[in-house]
C-alpha cells in the first residue's frame, strides 16, 4: 500500500512524538544520575541502548517511506533527500560511537556526550519537521507551475 504525503507526514510526526517522550525520560534520568551514579549509569546505558535501537528503526523507516515522497514532492526534493541522508549517516555514526563507550570509564564524559547527542537530535527533528514534514511541503495535492509564456 502506497502512502499519501499527508499519511507519511503524520506517521513520521507520530514517531517524532514518541522519540521526544523517550528523550524527556532520558533527560530526567540524566538529572537523577548525579545522586546515584553507579545504579543510574547502568540504567542509563540500558535506556540509551533501547533508544538507539528505536531511533535506528525510525531513521530506517524514514529512509523507506519519507525519502521517496520527499524526492518527488517538489523542485527541492533532491536537496531535502541529500540533507536527510547526510543527517542519518551522521546520526548512525554518533550512535555507533556512543554505543562503544563504557560509561563507567569516564562517567562525566559519557553524560556530556549523551546530553549533546539528545540535544542535537531534538534540534535536528525540529528542523526536519519544519523543512520536510510541514503540511506546506508534504501535501497530497500536486503543485502545478504555469509555464505558459507569451
Amino acid at each position: 500500500m502506497e502512502l499519501t504525503a499527508s499519511q507519511v507526514r503524520k506517521l513520521i510526526l507520530d514517531e517524532h512524538a514518541l522519540l521526544r517522550d523517550e528523550m524527556q525520560d532520558i533527560d530526567l534520568l540524566l538529572k537523577d544520575i548525579a545522586a546515584k551514579r553507579s545504579e543510574a549509569a547502568e540504567r542509563l546505558q540500558l535506556r540509551m541502548q533501547r533508544f538507539y535501537e528505536a531511533f535506528l528503526k525510525h531513521i530506517a523507516h524514514e529512509d523507506s517511506v519519507l525519502r521517496p515522497v520527499l524526492a518527488d514532492i517538489d523542485a527541492w526534493g533532491a536537496v531535502r533527500v541529500e540533507k536527510m541522508d547526510d543527517e542519518h549517516r551522521e546520526q548512525r555514526t554518533a550512535i555507533a560511537a556512543l554505543t562503544a563507550l563504557n560509561p563507567m570509564a569516564d562517567f562525566d564524559d559519557y553524560l556530556m556526550r549523551v546530553r549533546a547527542f539528545v540535544a542535537a537530535l531534538a534540534a535536528d527533528m525540529a528542523v526536519e519537521e519544519r523543512e520536510c514534514l510541514s503540511p506546506e511541503v508534504l501535501r497530497d495535492d500536486t503543485i502545478v507551475i504555469d509555464t505558459f509564456i507569451g
